[in-house]
């Protein structure tokens, strides 16, 4: 019998914890949700953590280790049975901004690129096919939901990787990213089925033309879809973001394959997996049940280490078969390029 050692390794400014570490919670999420860490560090040990340093989690579930959180100290508790600092990341830096700037005849990848910056966060690589003539970033939404807000039309997901930096990708991805056994790396797995719900079918307007041509900016009052009328069962969705016909059917598409994913939903525990993240896309292989297989789309991931146990949480989405959307998508950069 093969026994696998977990550990964690923490590195608060310039110093590093290790056998020190009580115990590690780390929460990962898509954006606009916030990656967070919580360290318990024993007590007597040293801590000089301040809000704002540097710091970084990594984890070990004993078939190699993975940093789960690049970012800083968000703050410190000392209590009398230890330390506990918990740390954040870019998407933490990104939710505290609330932008108020208006980009003109700038494309979605660009406009996020901007965002980022402005929050003073990585980025690594960006996929927004969307193209605008003017977008408004105002003060009623985060940096952060306007990423998203911007990853969403463009038939994409936002979030943080384990190196602290921005990524925007195409979403449903399609093709498993991951294989994971369920007699190897599982504890327990519920693959459940849910109703669809209502149907949004967006709707752009404003421009004559396509959003970066010289008449993108005369008024056209014409509704820019092809949904079908709005009825019991379907509204439209109005946003003057989208300018021409090709964004909102991409839009659209997306809007429809989240709406299915949706109605197949995984909840499982595993054994310490500190590399899964929130946009890996999992197959299931040696499952009891077809319905088991996936792939799955996970959106969150909750790592626990303690000096009992180490697990990982899994929820997700059914990452659906995708091949038309990304079909769309490959031909929607290749005319950006």
């Amino acid at each position: 019998m093969t026994t696998l050692t977990t550990a964690a390794t923490v590195t608060i400014d310039r110093l590093r914890y290790t056998v020190q570490i009580r115990s590690v919670t780390a929460e990962l999420a898509l954006l606009p949700g916030v990656n967070r860490g919580d360290v318990l560090i024993a007590a007597g040990v040293d801590v000089e953590a301040t809000p704002g340093v540097d710091a970084t989690i990594e984890l070990d579930g004993g078939a190699g280790a993975a940093t789960v959180i690049t970012g800083s100290v968000e703050h410190v508790d000392r209590r009398t049975g230890g330390t506990l600092v918990s740390i954040t990341d870019g998407g933490a830096a990104l939710a505290r901004k609330r932008p108020s700037e208006t980009y003109n005849g700038m494309p979605a990848m660009q406009i996020i690129r901007q965002l980022a910056q402005l929050a003073d966060v990585g980025t690594g690589l960006i996929t927004a096919t969307l193209q605008t003539a003017a977008y408004v970033a105002d003060a009623r939404r985060t940096a952060a939901q306007h990423v998203v807000a911007l990853a969403d039309h463009s038939g994409a997901v936002a979030a943080i990787d384990g190196d602290g930096r921005l990524t925007v990708l195409p979403w449903p991805m399609g093709q498993p990213t991951v294989a994971m056994r369920r007699d190897r790396e599982f504890t327990s797995l519920t693959a459940s089925s849910h109703r669809a719900q209502h149907e949004f079918a967006l709707v752009g307007a404003g421009g004559s033309g396509v959003a970066l041509a010289p008449d993108a900016w005369v008024v056209n009052a014409d509704a820019v879809t092809n949904a079908d009328d709005p009825s019991p069962g379907r509204s439209w969705w109005p946003d003057p973001v989208m300018r021409t016909q090709t964004d909102v059917d991409l839009g659209n598409k997306s809007a429809t394959a989240r709406r299915a994913s949706a109605t197949r939903r995984l909840c499982a525990e595993c054994w310490l997996q500190p590399a899964r993240r929130p946009g890996d896309v999992v197959q299931i292989q040696e499952t009891e049940h077809p319905e088991h297989e996936g792939p799955w789309l996970i959106t969150t991931v909750r790592h626990e280490l303690r000096w009992d146990r180490g697990s990982t949480a899994l929820l997700g989405v059914s990452g659906g078969d995708t091949s038309g959307l990304l079909g769309d998508l490959t031909g929607a950069i290749g005319g950006l390029l």
